[in-house]
């Protein structure tokens, strides 16, 4: 008899490894953030946000959660109905940020209203690694470890073909180190951190204002001006290409914005956070391979990455 058949996931992340695994039959609940692949769409939804997400913008959404945190209210709701229904044998959870996905608060919410104490797994990567690690963990706890590292083996080939790419056309070319900013909030910046600082270093970029592994941190315009990045690339977390093309409008208003060399020289890009960036995913290598385009086009021309991954834009 397997040891888990009844799996809840309160993690994006960790749904998308089960069905890469082909574990998704023991996957009897997801939240409402679990939409790849689509058959996760088909799972129940245990858990919601406690507002409304999608009408508010990046500068509101960033007012409620202070407003909700102060507050000690939840972010997020749970359908304990559902939960006990389920009587699941293993969460798979977070504790990495709050805001992102459901985090200790609604575990121990679930302990409470359940007359049994689940096993709950917590995966908390910070770096390319982490992420491969936390994929043959799963593998190993739920079953199909040897899928679980072919995968990581083939994510890891992936990423040596870029920096052995990048490493030869320095060599032969001299090529120039650009330097990259990450955001991943538009209203107030936020600085991109965790496993992102690291993709940008793999890709062949400089970034300078975030180090490998730290938490994302609220940035100043002027701290950015001083850096001079070469290009900007904005990856609100869980936003897409077109809200974050929105949100990103409203920085021509921004005073200084306009004077930052990347702006001037069109250097401002897009990407699809919610699918290649936020999420510690196997879809995280498709991000660096995104990034490796945007910092550099010429070499990474043929490297084929999915329709609207990214786009540059000629103004905010």
């Amino acid at each position: 008899m397997l040891e888990f058949e009844k799996i809840i996931s309160l993690l994006p992340s960790a749904t998308e490894i089960l069905f890469e695994l082909g574990l998704e039959d023991r996957l009897m609940g997801v939240t409402h953030e679990c939409t790849y692949p689509p058959g996760a769409l088909n799972k129940p939804k245990i858990i919601q946000p406690s507002f409304d997400v999608k009408n508010l913008d990046s500068s509101e959404i960033d007012k409620k959660i202070k407003e909700m945190s102060y507050n000690d209210q939840p972010i997020f709701a749970l359908n304990s109905e559902k939960i006990k229904d389920i009587s699941p044998d293993l969460i798979i959870s977070q504790d990495i940020c709050e805001v992102c996905a459901p985090f200790k608060r609604e575990v121990q919410q679930i302990y409470s209203f359940l007359d049994y104490s689940p096993k709950n797994i917590s995966i908390n990567p910070e770096s390319l690694t982490d992420i491969f690690n936390s994929i043959t963990m799963i593998g190993k706890e739920v079953g199909n470890l040897g899928k679980a590292l072919k995968l990581v083996q083939e994510l890891t080939k992936r990423i040596e073909h870029i920096a052995q790419e990048i490493k030869r056309s320095i060599l032969a070319y001299e090529i120039k180190k650009q330097k990259i900013v990450c955001l991943e909030w538009v209203s107030p910046f936020y600085v991109a951190g965790h496993w992102i600082p690291e993709m940008v270093e793999v890709a062949g970029g400089i970034n300078g204002i975030a180090n490998p592994a730290d938490s994302s941190r609220l940035i100043s315009l002027d701290e950015i001006m001083e850096f001079g990045p070469d290009k900007i690339i904005f990856m609100p977390c869980g936003f897409d290409i077109d809200r974050t093309g929105k949100e990103v409008m409203i920085l021509n208003n921004v005073k200084n914005w306009n004077s930052l060399r990347a702006v001037k020289m069109k250097e401002v890009y897009l990407v699809d956070a919610s699918s290649y960036f936020s999420k510690p995913s196997p879809r995280i290598i498709i991000g660096l391979e995104v990034l490796a385009k945007i910092i550099h086009p010429d070499l990474f021309y043929g490297l084929r990455v999915p329709p609207r991954s990214y786009m540059r834009i000629e103004s905010s």
